[in-house]
């Protein structure tokens, strides 16, 4: 029987369909991001953190998780406080912050990625942005918005070690009361501003 015509497949969608033992992330902490059942074989830690709900009448400025960030030159505080934030969409561009616009606008860039390790988004997205506000590529102030911008850069290897995909992370944070805005995988390039 033969395939049919639109079967072809990306190598990394062939990747995920043949993988027997899921893949892993590793970023510039050298921590490696495993399944949970792989971690607790290899006695790998997890992330302890995890993301606190943003219900439909919770308050914009609920804490939702603290954030250590490398210090900036010039720029105050070496925190970010990701709360529920908003999701305003004006002109068609999503302008809000926050957890409500990481789920509204990156929700589905964080499940592209965190497939290929059988893991939930938001655990995922809690590793990739932890990675790059502690161990950033490029960390630029940006005057425009008053916001401090973390660029990060992951792996994604499989069983082998091998790596099969890099990817950036681009992170927000503002300047004026250190929220975080925004978290999103992103090209590499663009990511460390190169």
């Amino acid at each position: 029987m033969s395939a049919p015509a639109n079967a072809a497949q990306t190598e990394t969608e062939n990747f995920v369909e043949t993988q027997t033992t899921p893949a892993y992330a590793v970023g510039k902490s050298g921590e490696r991001f495993y399944f949970e059942n792989v971690a607790q074989k290899l006695g790998v830690a997890q992330p302890a953190a995890y993301w606190s709900p943003c219900g439909v009448f919770d308050k914009n400025e609920k804490l939702v998780r603290t954030f250590n960030r490398q210090a900036v030159k010039g720029v105050s505080g070496r925190k970010a406080y990701l709360r529920c934030g908003t999701n305003k969409v004006i002109n068609g561009d999503n302008t809000g912050w926050g957890y409500r616009h990481i789920k509204a606008g990156h929700m589905n860039d964080w499940n592209n990625q965190a497939v290929y390790l059988g893991v939930n988004w938001r655990e995922f997205a809690d590793w990739a942005t932890n990675e790059a506000l502690n161990w950033p590529c490029l960390k630029k102030y940006q005057s425009s918005n008053k916001t401090v911008r973390y660029g990060g850069v992951y792996e994604l290897r499989d069983s082998r070690d091998r790596i099969f995909k890099r990817v950036g992370v681009t992170t927000a944070v503002s300047t004026t009361n250190s929220r975080l805005i925004t978290s999103h995988p992103d090209n590499v390039r663009r990511a460390c501003g190169k």
